[in-house]
């Protein structure tokens, strides 16, 4: 099984991809986004300025909220 399907390689940013690993259910949500979800989420995670709105961001997502 490939692991990194949906990752584009280095393309999603270190938090992101830290925070998606510690959450199945986000990771879970995040493998069913669309690519233009995934393309909207990972542009605004490379807003994010703190652990803690990084970890309000995966939490979105964990909870399935969309991303737009």
């Amino acid at each position: 099984m490939d692991y990194t399907d949906g990752f584009q390689g280095d393309a999603l940013p270190l938090g992101l991809a830290f925070g998606l690993a510690m959450d199945e259910q986000a990771i879970n949500h995040y493998g069913k986004m669309t690519e233009y979800e995934k393309e909207k989420l990972i542009a605004e995670s490379k807003s994010v300025k703190s652990k803690e709105e990084m970890q309000q961001l995966i939490q979105k997502i964990s909870d399935g909220d969309t991303i737009m």
